[in-house]
């Protein structure tokens, strides 16, 4: 594993209301390449965590350091570009009328070329199996349908580190084995990956690396 790090939190602290602390001194490096599950009971802050590191949420104090940066610094599309974020609700990241736009959209926000948007966006239609699915309305889809979109449109920006909350729910067995290729695939490409998930069996298959988090805090950090 390249032990170079990816993401790191420095006695970052979070909460919505001073007097009611969700992360408290949080420590943790996640390094470039690594495959690493976080895992615990329902409240336990892990979908907190998940947003701090993507910078969708801001610590309330300490630091985030994103790839060598000061995530204080970093306005949230440069962090997108290189850390993506799959929320655990996949309507609140579906903004386009067609799948397809859906999955070029963020290609085409950083003005890439209309080739190099045909042959991802293609690429991942099929990988996803949801090419006959290319023109609906992303948000008339089946839940699970929605989740593949998601995650189809977050691996198109080809991120250097993703983070997946909950994934493999509405998805059934079948579903969830492509997903496990798609991350057999991220992994050989040296992406690191980040799985917020209560399904055990997901999780030995995919992670390496398991962090177990109890009310705000990590309390187990092991490898597979």
């Amino acid at each position: 594993m390249n032990r170079e790090i990816a993401l790191e939190l420095k006695n970052l602290v979070f909460s919505y209301r001073p007097e009611s602390i969700l992360i408290e001194q949080m420590n943790l490096a996640l390094f470039k390449g690594e495959a690493a599950a976080l895992v615990g009971p329902n409240g336990a802050g892990k979908t907190t965590l998940g947003k701090l590191m993507a910078g969708i949420l801001k610590p309330s104090s300490g630091q985030l350091i994103i790839f060598g940066e000061e995530g204080k610094t970093l306005p949230l599309h440069r962090i997108a570009q290189r850390v993506g974020y799959c929320f655990q609700n996949p309507e609140h990241q579906l903004l386009a009328v067609s799948v397809e736009d859906e999955i070029a959209f963020g290609l085409k926000y950083r003005s890439a070329g209309q080739d190099h948007i045909s042959r991802v966006t293609e690429s991942l239609l099929k990988l996803f199996e949801i090419e006959r699915l290319r023109k609906a309305f992303p948000l008339n889809l089946s839940w699970g349908e929605k989740r593949r979109v998601v995650l189809a449109a977050s691996l198109a920006l080809d991120p250097e580190f993703i983070i997946l909350d909950e994934p493999t729910n509405g998805l059934d067995d079948e579903q969830i084995e492509t997903l496990n290729r798609v991350l057999g695939g991220l992994h050989e490409r040296g992406i690191g990956v980040l799985l917020i998930s209560h399904n055990q069996s997901f999780v030995e298959i995919n992670a390496q690396r398991i962090l177990q988090m109890e009310e705000g805090k990590i309390v187990n950090d092991y490898c597979l």
